[in-house]
């Protein structure tokens, strides 16, 4: 690496908005470790994410500096039409268009690590790899976790260690808790420059009770200590390790499913068949526009872009679905309105649900299923609720710096000047944290 850079260990607490470590007096939190960011080092008061507003998204935005569209990496899953990708996700690092940190910390000769992070299943550039991915959900996960992480032999070697590794999409503090020791074991036994790691416990408790609520202010207090552990273990590698905390977005409290399709089909836009799949919803036999969900929004994609007639029916029907307020539709984008998301590349409309609200999967039965009181995200960056977290702190960082509310995609460039390396792909600047170099 270029003399004068810093190691940096990158901690992702999925679905943390900053006012949980901002306000955290107000909220009655017990987060020594986070609250220490704070007074030690330098923070946003709010990060404006990339749309969707979705983990797969954001975290490739975090590690290259661009917007979803530049990257490649739309929503959680990608468009699947016809509903044959049995809901697969964004898994494999070969779907980004542009270089990572990864890539340029090993093009500088640099170590790094990743445990968890999203969209790395395949990527050479980590040299000690447990990536996160899942299919199967039925106990066979684990093989294909072990499968996959490099160098061949390393997932079953610190399970040698420790005992099994997490056995698919577990998003519990267990679950963390077993992450949190397989990256104290990496950073025991190896001397890195990056090293990222993606914690999923607040997230999972959000989406099942809904943000700012005992269960989600329990949760995060125990990651507090596994951050402290992490922390602790990288700077007893090297003292000088700079420490970055992030998230994806925040969260909004939500009871209706808006089920798009549903309109869509009795429209004749969407043709099911008379078959069904596993678990008794009808299939798609054929289209002319379809959804691409983004939990509160969703993309609209034509089959036929030039096809004016089919335009003008979507949006027709969309618009008289936003005209009745009770049907939670906050506002649809088209034309330079959609284009300056830099979203959902082919989409010729996106919808943003109004608060409360969110994208339902169903094809039949009513527009609007309500539903138990929960969380989501994915609806547009600029609400303050959707607003993600960064927080840093470590050798040459600021003081008790407050940058107020900074763009997601700045957190990539601040990192790769702290790392001593660039990104050529982002034109984002990197922000004020003051992180000189060493002579």
């Amino acid at each position: 690496m270029p003399v004068g850079a810093e190691p940096v260990l990158l901690i992702s607490i999925d679905g943390l908005h900053p006012d949980y470590v901002i306000d955290a007096d107000r909220h009655g939190l017990d987060t020594p470790t986070l609250r220490a960011f704070v007074k030690r080092g330098a923070y946003a008061t709010g990060v404006i994410g990339v749309v969707p507003t979705v983990t797969y998204p954001s975290h490739t935005t975090m590690v290259t500096g661009v917007p979803s569209a530049a990257h490649g990496i739309a929503s959680n899953t990608p468009f699947d039409p016809l509903q044959t990708n049995r809901e697969g996700w964004y898994w494999y690092a070969e779907d980004i268009a542009v270089p990572t940190l990864w890539d340029v910390v090993k093009s500088a000769g640099g170590i790094s690590a990743a445990v968890n992070w999203p969209v790395t299943v395949g990527e050479q550039s980590i040299d000690l790899l447990i990536p996160e991915m899942w299919w199967a959900q039925n106990g066979e996960d684990l093989k294909l976790i072990r499968a996959l992480s490099r160098p061949a032999g390393f997932l079953k070697e610190i399970e040698g260690r420790l005992g099994p590794f997490v056995d698919g999409y577990t998003d519990t503090l267990e679950s963390d808790r077993v992450r949190t020791r397989f990256a104290l074991d990496v950073l025991d036994r190896h001397a890195l420059d990056f090293m990222a790691v993606h914690l999923i416990a607040l997230d999972g408790s959000q989406h099942r009770d809904g943000p700012f609520v005992g269960s989600a202010f329990a949760t995060l207090e125990a990651l507090d200590g596994m951050i402290g552990e992490l922390i602790a273990a990288a700077r007893s590698n090297d003292p000088s390790t700079v420490v970055a905390i992030v998230s994806d977005h925040g969260f909004i409290a939500t009871h209706t499913a808006v089920n798009l399709r549903e309109r869509f089909v009795a429209a004749g836009l969407i043709e099911l068949d008379d078959t069904q799949r596993e678990g008794g919803s009808p299939r798609v036999r054929d289209w002319q526009a379809q959804a691409w969900p983004g939990a509160g929004a969703a993309a609209i994609v034509l089959r036929d872009r030039t096809d004016e007639a089919l335009r003008a029916r979507v949006a027709q029907l969309l618009d008289e679905l936003q005209a009745e307020p009770g049907n939670g539709i906050a506002r649809v984008l088209r034309g330079t309105a959609l284009a300056s998301t830099e979203s959902f590349p082919g989409a010729d409309f996106l919808v943003e649900f109004a608060p409360g609200f969110y994208f339902g999967s169903a094809l039949q039965g009513e527009l609007l299923t309500r539903a138990a009181s929960r969380g989501t995200h994915g609806y547009l960056p600029e609400r303050p609720e959707m607003h993600a977290a960064f927080f840093i702190e470590g050798e040459g960082i600021a003081s008790a710096r407050k940058l107020g509310v900074v763009r997601m995609v700045e957190i990539a460039p601040t990192l790769a000047e702290i790392l001593g390396v660039e990104l050529p792909s982002s034109s984002a600047p990197a922000l004020p944290v003051q992180a000189p170099r060493r002579n």
